[in-house]
């Protein structure tokens, strides 16, 4: 029984950012990134993730940009709702 047989568990993967996160549709106006595909996401409509960390200092605001075809998919995982 050396290191070889230890498995990863779930928590290795987990991503407290969707948890704390709010989804809204945004326009676009500057150039983003899709977090999943890496497509350009510019003047069109995209959902915004914004999470807000706190902490013993200044809250740290964390945005991520879904493409509005990614969104969808998300929400029909129940990932983003």
């Amino acid at each position: 029984m050396g290191a070889d047989n230890v498995q990863a568990g779930p928590d290795i993967y987990y991503d407290g950012f969707m948890n704390r996160a709010q989804f809204e549709y945004k326009y676009a106006f500057w150039p983003r990134r899709c977090r999943n595909t890496g497509r350009w996401l510019w003047l069109t409509t995209a959902m915004r993730a914004r999470a807000i960390w706190t902490g013993p200092g200044e809250p740290v605001v964390e945005d991520r940009w879904y493409d509005s075809n990614e969104a969808l998919i998300m929400m029909i995982k129940k990932v983003a709702e």
